[in-house]
C-alpha cells in the first residue's frame, strides 16, 4: 500500500534519501504519480509527496535530503515534476551547478536544509528531445524487472535541477570520464559479486572515497524484505536502500549505524574509508594493514541484569518469560565471521521483571571503527521457537565505558521503555 504517511514516517526517523518511482498519471489533469511500477501498489500524486517532504524533510535533521527520482514519465509530466519541485520546495531546493573545478563533494554542513535531486541529466549542449536515454540505461541494471520501460527522453527543466547527485550508468571503476558528482546505483547481486572479489572490493572502496554509490534490493524481494546492509556500509557505500515499512533486523542495524550525531542521517566515515591511499579490504582477513594507526580492540562486556523485559509482541498476559541474550559483533567480515564474537547468556527461568545474569564476555574486534554490538533478548522455549523480546544495537565507537543502561527496542524502532539491560563496559585498544 503506497502512502504519503510512509514518506512522513521515514523522514521523521531521520531518513535522508527517499525514492520516488514516478509514472505518467492517466487522469484528465495529467499529474505525475508515484507507485512501484508493474505491481499492485496504490498510486499517490507526486506533488502530494513533495508537499510532505517540504513539511517534514528537516523536522528530524537539518542535513540535506536527497530525492532519488526513478523517472518513467514522458516529457510533459516531467516538466510538471520540475514545476512542483521548484514551486513547492522553493529556496529549500538546491539548484546551483556543481563546481567543475572542484574534486570532491561539499560537506553536508554546507547544504543544510537543502533538497538535492538525484536523477539523470541531459549531456551538455544537448537539445531537449534529441537525447535518447536507451543508450545510457542507469542503475536498474541486473535486478529490475525488464518490463519496466524507461522514457526515451529527458525534459530539460527536470535535468536542470540535477547537480551534485547526477545519476549515471556505471562504466567501471577506471572510467576516465567520471566526475565527483556522478553517482551510480548497484543491484544487490552485483554488489555481492564486487565485494566477494578482493581486487574489485578494494576498487569499490576507492570509488566510494570520491563518489556516491547507492545499493538497492534485488527484484526477488517482492515481499519488501531488506538486503543485508553491513557489507555495503563497511565498503564505504553511502546509500543502502531499505524498505522502512518492514520491521526487521536490517532497519534496526541501520538506525544503530546512524545513531551518532543525534540520528541526523549522516556520519563521518573512518579515515581508511575516506582516503584512498590507505590500504583497506572490506571482506578480506586482516582488512587493515596499518594496524599501528587503526589498532584492534578488546571489548569487555558484563551483562549484569535486565529490567521489565516485555512478553512476546508486547502482550500484557501470558506465561512469564525465560529470558536470555544473544550477543554478536557485526561489521567487518573479520569480526562478524569470528565465532568467538558470538556469545549467549544463560537462561533465567520465570523472571522478566528483574532477571540477573552477572556474566562477563570478551570480544576481540579487529576493525572497531566499523563494529556494531547487537544484543537480542529472547524467550527460551522447549519447542526451540524462541521469540524475540527486544534488542539493543550500537556502534562500538559510540559506547561509553563504565556502568550503562541499554534501552530495548523492537524491530520497528519502537522504544520498549522501561525495558532495559544493565551493563558494565570496558574498551582496551591493542597495539
Amino acid at each position: 500500500e503506497s502512502s504519503i504517511d510512509a514518506y512522513i514516517n521515514a523522514l521523521k526517523r531521520g531518513c535522508r534519501c527517499v525514492e520516488l518511482d514516478c509514472w505518467d498519471g492517466k487522469d484528465d489533469d495529467g499529474e505525475p504519480i508515484i507507485y512501484h511500477g508493474h505491481t499492485l501498489t496504490s498510486k499517490i500524486l507526486f506533488k502530494d509527496v513533495i508537499e510532505a517532504c517540504k513539511k517534514y524533510a528537516f523536522e528530524k535533521s537539518h542535513y540535506p535530503l536527497i530525492l532519488s527520482i526513478e523517472n518513467h514519465c514522458g516529457i510533459e509530466q516531467q516538466e510538471k515534476m520540475a514545476h512542483h519541485l521548484k514551486e513547492i520546495l522553493g529556496d529549500n531546493l538546491y539548484v546551483d551547478e556543481p563546481d567543475q573545478e572542484a574534486n570532491h563533494l561539499p560537506s553536508p554542513e554546507d547544504l543544510k536544509c537543502k533538497v538535492l535531486v538525484k536523477a539523470k541529466r541531459l549531456p551538455p549542449n544537448t537539445v531537449e528531445g534529441d537525447y535518447d536515454e536507451t543508450d545510457a540505461a542507469d542503475d536498474e541494471d541486473d535486478e529490475r524487472d525488464d518490463a519496466k520501460k524507461k522514457p526515451a527522453k529527458i525534459a530539460k527543466k527536470l535535468s536542470d535541477l540535477v547537480n551534485y547527485i547526477h545519476a549515471v550508468h556505471f562504466h567501471g571503476f577506471d572510467n576516465p570520464d567520471s566526475k565527483y558528482f556522478h553517482m551510480s546505483s548497484f543491484g544487490e547481486s552485483k554488489t555481492l559479486k564486487l565485494l566477494e572479489d578482493p581486487e574489485s572490493a578494494r576498487k569499490f572502496v576507492i570509488y566510494n572515497t570520491k563518489q556516491i554509490s547507492r545499493i538497492y534490493p534485488g527484484a526477488m524481494r517482492q515481499d519488501s524484505s531488506n538486503l543485508k546492509i553491513m557489507g555495503p556500509l563497511t565498503a564505504g557505500c553511502q546509500i543502502v536502500a531499505l524498505n522502512y515499512q518492514t520491521d526487521d533486523r536490517q532497519n534496526m542495524l541501520n538506525a544503530a549505524w546512524f545513531a551518532g550525531n543525534g540520528s541526523c542521517g549522516y556520519r563521518l566515515k573512518p579515515e581508511f574509508l575516506r582516503k584512498p591511499e590507505i590500504e583497506y579490504f572490506p571482506t578480506q582477513p586482516n582488512g587493515i594493514k596499518e594496524k599501528h594507526r587503526f589498532p584492534s580492540m578488546t571489548l569487555t562486556l558484563e551483562i549484569i541484569s535486565g529490567q521489565h523485559i516485555p512478553k512476546p509482541g508486547g502482550a500484557s498476559e501470558g506465561e512469564v518469560v525465560d529470558p536470555y541474550i544473544e550477543i554478536k559483533i557485526r561489521g567487518h567480515e573479520d569480526d562478524f565471521s569470528n565465532e568467538d564474537n558470538k556469545k549467549e547468556t544463560q537462561v533465567v527461568k520465570n523472571n522478566g521483571f528483574n532477571p540477573v545474569w552477572k556474566e562477563e564476555f570478551k570480544f576481540h574486534i579487529k576493525v572497531p571503527e566499523l563494529a556494531v554490538l547487537e544484543m537480542k533478548v529472547k524467550d527460551h522455549s522447549k519447542s526451540k521457537r524462541d521469540l524475540h523480546l527486544g534488542s539493543f544495537a550500537l556502534p562500538i565507537i559510540y559506547m561509553q565505558e563504565g556502568y550503562r543502561k541499554a534501552g530495548l527496542v523492537d524491530y520497528a524502532g519502537k522504544d520498549l521503555k522501561p525495558a532495559s539491560l544493565f551493563l558494565r563496559v570496558s574498551k582496551t585498544f591493542e597495539n
